[in-house]
């Protein structure tokens, strides 16, 4: 019985050890800043294997189907988390998800596009809960409409500011209108 149970063990061990190493890339921003479509032109312009985590406050998740169709990766996996926000209401889903993914479709990169009002900081720290040898956080990216911006950061001023203070590159979208003096 010790031996059945010690070469079980073992087995274990090996599997785990031939998975690879998953980097997890977050990519915030409110309501119809681009993340969505930020994502998409990641995965069209590389060619790396990731899967999207997408996560909708609603019942419904819309922009998966956008995501998945038309990349150039065939492969390209979406997992949707509805109903909630992986920075607060979700955040066990979340962090179970990410440890899912990471054992079951073992990607080289997750990309995690939170809800337009999730607090990055909170996600930064559910996901330092489960961070491990195999999963690296990266440096996370906030992209921001700046025809928005001043209604954002009025409506909502402690995530604007919580998604602008905990990302290492904040993108600019939506810049057309704008002259360069006003960037």
């Amino acid at each position: 019985e010790y031996c059945s149970r010690r070469i079980a063990q073992q087995k274990i061990h090996v599997s785990v050890r031939s998975l690879g190493m998953i980097k997890v890339d977050i990519i915030s921003g409110f309501l119809g800043a681009g993340k969505t479509t930020f994502i998409k032109a990641l995965a069209e312009k590389t060619d790396k294997r990731f899967v999207v985590m997408e996560n909708e406050y609603g019942e419904v998740g819309i922009d998966g189907g956008f995501l998945a169709s038309g990349t150039g990766q065939a492969e390209m996996k979406v997992w949707e988390l509805t109903e909630g926000c992986i920075c607060c209401t979700m955040k066990a889903d979340f962090a179970s998800s990410i440890l899912t993914i990471s054992n079951t479709l073992d990607p080289e990169y997750l990309v995690v596009e939170p809800t337009g009002l999730g607090k990055l900081g909170n996600i930064l720290t559910n996901i330092s809960q489960i961070q491990y040898e195999r999963i690296v956080l990266l440096q996370p990216v906030t992209v921001l409409d700046v025809s928005a911006f001043d209604r954002d950061k009025e409506k909502y001023p402690e995530i604007c500011r919580d998604q602008i203070e905990n990302a290492a590159t904040v993108i600019f979208t939506k810049t057309g209108a704008l002259d360069a003096e006003e960037l």
